[in-house]
């Protein structure tokens, strides 16, 4: 008889497909991570262009209003200027020309939105038949 050789025998093959699953779920988790990241940093950054903006334009409408106050009274009509804060956003002031009292200090959009009603929506109503 043949005596069998004792090679030793390493069983890697379920180990082995274990480990590259692991390996691709933290791969998958780690690029999930980064675009999400991503896009929490890109809305964070529109938020805070859009508070800058507000603020330049608040800005001004505070040098315009103390400009106004320093030259005197402008009779009893009433004051108003627009600020730019953006293509679609406008700081809108008005003043008391006597009083120099702030009659209104409001961000207005200069867009009209328009409503969508392509889509057959069900209004709340039984059609009969």
């Amino acid at each position: 008889m043949e005596q069998k050789l004792n090679k030793p025998f390493i069983r890697i093959g379920i180990t082995s497909i274990i480990f590259i699953f692991i390996v691709m779920c933290l791969s998958v988790f780690a690029l999930l991570s980064v675009n999400s990241a991503s896009q929490s940093y890109a809305s964070v950054r529109r938020a805070a262009d859009a508070a800058s903006a507000y603020y330049a334009a608040d800005s001004q409408a505070q040098i315009w209003i103390h400009q106004v106050k320093s030259e005197g009274e402008a009779g009893g009509n009433v004051l108003r200027r627009d600020f730019p804060i953006s293509d679609s956003q406008t700081l809108q002031v008005a003043l008391d020309g006597s009083t120099f009292r702030i009659l209104s200090y409001q961000v207005v959009n200069n867009e009209v939105l328009e409503i969508d009603d392509s889509l057959p929506v069900w209004q709340g109503e039984e059609e009969l038949q």
